[in-house]
């Protein structure tokens, strides 16, 4: 069943709850490809942000997701730059623990509309429906996700990127001959899973005094390793952080490096999240690729042009407070070339960077 709603909630957003749901409900991809957001589950009623309130397949999908937890769904209309926004604050500084949920182990069919926020066969990828049967799914129903402060996001990027070498060499072998391996081995094998196409992710969790690896495809439950020896689960984690340029030595607090790579010729950003849970690391990583990339790299431009702006308005606020000052008491300037070379040299990039985009 769904209401409607003409009450807009985006000034009272929850955003720890938001976040939340993304992680428990309706998946980051979701969200993006139908422009819907999450905004609150209170007993059976479900709250959803959309876009378009038009969009009927926007709302079959998320009723799809919701018919095994016997949920009603209202819908509040949200500004369109509401709902990025919010999207860019849980891409770059979630606040939760990245755990697998049970809304993301099947492909939904492809909608016979084009998406609105995004289009070309990637956007296809961007979708799941429910499937209860993910290992330990039980755990989510109605239960928050275990709530820790925001990580230390770093960025590594370089003008031109690394090529990320993979060489797997049991694709085709059970699973259970992975634990076989040797750490560097291993992570060898699970990126050539992970990496194979769309939004893949690892999951490193402890068990029972052991470790288990799952690996998602496109929200889809792919495979489950168990019983990992805990030496050799740490091992796997410490090959990552080599991986991803993170320091090896234990995390305290939650850490999260993002490095961008070429894999067979397509341009990837690997996200790596480790967190300390009862004194020992589990770990999260994550593969953005196609639309799912191209909306982070929009949102960090659109970061970045607000910082640099900010920036050359402190800039203008000290040079007039030095030509005020001047004024009163002339008196020599020593780093006055400096910053004029500095300033022309920012002219230089800001005068290409618009050739760049308007060549005309």
């Amino acid at each position: 069943m769904v209401h409607t709603s003409s009450t807009d909630s985006a000034a009272t957003m929850d955003s720890d709850r938001i976040f939340q749901l993304i992680d428990t409900v309706v998946p980051f991809e979701a969200c993006l490809y139908y422009q819907v957001l999450p905004l609150s589950l209170e007993g059976n009623l479900f709250k959803l942000g959309v876009v378009d309130a038009q969009d009927d397949s926007a709302l079959d999908y998320v009723q799809r997701i919701l018919a095994y937890m016997n949920c009603s769904v209202t819908t509040e209309p949200i500004a369109s730059e509401t709902q990025r926004s919010m999207l860019s604050a849980y891409l770059l500084h979630g606040s939760q623990i990245r755990e697998p949920s049970q809304t993301e182990t099947a492909a939904a069919p492809t909608p016979k509309k084009s998406a609105p926020a995004t289009s070309g066969p990637e956007a296809e990828t961007l979708l799941s429906v429910p499937d209860p049967s993910w290992p330990g799914s039980e755990r989510f129903k109605g239960a928050p996700t275990a709530a820790i402060k925001p990580a230390v996001a770093e960025v590594s990027t370089a003008a031109e990127l690394s090529v990320l070498d993979v060489e797997a060499l049991h694709l085709s072998s059970p699973v259970e001959v992975l634990a076989t391996l040797p750490a560097p081995q291993l992570l060898q094998e699970l990126l050539g899973r992970v990496l194979l196409d769309g939004i893949g992710r690892l999951f490193f969790e402890r068990h029972h005094e052991r470790g288990r690896i799952l690996w998602s495809q496109d929200g889809v439950l792919k495979s489950m390793l168990e019983g990992i020896d805990p030496v050799l689960f740490q091992q796997v984690i410490d090959e990552l952080k080599r991986l991803t340029d993170m320091p090896v030595c234990s995390v305290e607090q939650p850490k999260q490096v993002e490095v961008e790579r070429i894999y067979q010729k397509t341009h990837l950003l690997l996200r790596l999240r480790v967190m300390a849970v009862g004194g020992k690391e589990e770990a999260t990583l994550q593969v953005l690729r196609g639309a799912a990339l191209r909306f982070y790299q929009q949102q960090q431009l659109s970061n970045l042009s607000r910082d640099a702006l900010r920036l050359a308005e402190e800039l203008q606020r000290k040079v007039n407070q030095i030509r005020d000052r001047t004024r009163l008491s002339p008196l020599p300037l020593e780093g006055l070339p400096a910053l004029e070379q500095v300033v022309k040299n920012v002219d230089d990039q800001i005068e290409a960077l618009m050739h760049q985009h308007h060549p005309d």
